[in-house]
């Protein structure tokens, strides 16, 4: 294949991981943020023993929404590698 080729493969590929990539990450945050607000704030839900459970779920997802999907956005769509430059993703 020619470089040409091989090169606008790579920038659709980038592409993609950022605009996919964004919109997973909105709306699950959006999503877990919801899912929030209703298990902490409607008394009916405040009552079941199973809403710890969700709640904490709710809270693991959005750490690792923004740990994992907005780290990886970045190094494979806009080629910054935060673990180069901040020292908790370094040593996470």
């Amino acid at each position: 294949m020619s470089s040409s080729v091989i090169e606008s493969l790579v920038a659709a590929y980038q592409q993609m991981i950022i605009y996919s990539g964004i919109s997973v990450l909105i709306v699950g945050l959006i999503g877990n943020c919801l899912n929030l607000i209703v298990f902490l704030s409607l008394k009916t839900f405040r009552q079941n023993s199973c809403v710890f459970y969700l709640t904490m779920m709710s809270i693991a997802n959005i750490g690792q929404l923004i740990t994992g999907l907005l780290t990886r956005i970045m190094i494979s769509g806009v080629d910054i590698d935060w673990t180069q430059f901040v020292l908790f993703y370094c040593k996470f």
